[in-house]
């Protein structure tokens, strides 16, 4: 008498265990994916709008239209995101007006001191250069110590500091010294633009509304706090 084992639903049933893990496992991958993103989602929205604005002053290097009227210069453009694209919106147009003036202010300063040292030659064109970037940089780094100055202009002075030094050392002959200035200061103004334009005009935060967040909660907790102890 011979006995047979019918497989067939075993197979079946382990085919369909299996789906339902994968099933569960997809679920699960999903389910952490959305409550990460749920929690962090200022976070991601902040990376995205960063990265939207490397893209776009990129264009200024990687389109030859645009290259050619910019020139290397565009390199500023892209530190310009870096250095002042932050997380809330007040405080990337802080810093974008800040590092404005300080070029300006910096460029400005070094195109004259580069006029008046051409007429002294090439030692003294070395001398009142150097001689220059000793005393505005020795006060202006004096005053970015003040506290009233550093809690308001101290990336501003910074940013001076910095233009001032690579336009006054520059060397190079002062018909030149005025178009590098030029579009460096078009290529900063460019990428403060998009930092501006895709910080404020999509979805923008701001501190005030962490801090509105923040002391609802904290009030929230206080009355449950009272309506417990009642």
């Amino acid at each position: 008498m011979s006995t047979t084992i019918d497989i067939s639903n075993e197979n079946e049933a382990s085919r369909n265990h299996e789906k339902q893990n994968k099933l569960f496992f997809v679920s699960n991958v999903w389910y952490s994916i959305a409550k990460y993103l749920e929690q962090h989602e200022k976070k991601v929205i902040h990376s995205i709008k960063v990265g939207t604005a490397l893209i776009l002053v990129s264009l200024l290097y990687l389109i030859d239209p645009l290259f050619n009227h910019v020139g290397e210069s565009s390199m500023w453009a892209i530190m310009t995101v870096v250095l002042i694209y932050d997380f809330f919106a007040g405080a990337t147009l802080s810093k974008g007006l800040l590092r404005v003036i300080g070029t300006i202010l910096g460029g400005a300063l070094g195109c004259l001191v580069a006029f008046l040292a051409e007429d002294f030659g090439k030692i003294g064109y070395t001398t009142v250069s150097g001689m220059s970037v000793f005393v505005l940089g020795a006060v202006a780094t004096y005053c970015r110590m003040i506290p009233s100055i550093k809690r308001r202009w101290d990336y501003g002075i910074m940013i001076f500091i910095l233009t001032f030094n690579l336009v006054a050392v520059s060397g190079v002959r002062a018909d030149k010294i005025l178009d590098v200035a030029r579009l460096r200061l078009i290529a900063i103004g460019m990428g403060v633009a998009v930092c501006i334009i895709t910080n404020l005009f999509i979805f923008p935060m701001w501190a005030s509304d962490e801090l509105h967040n923040l002391t609802s909660s904290k009030f929230n907790k206080l009355a449950c706090c009272i309506e417990g102890s009642c």
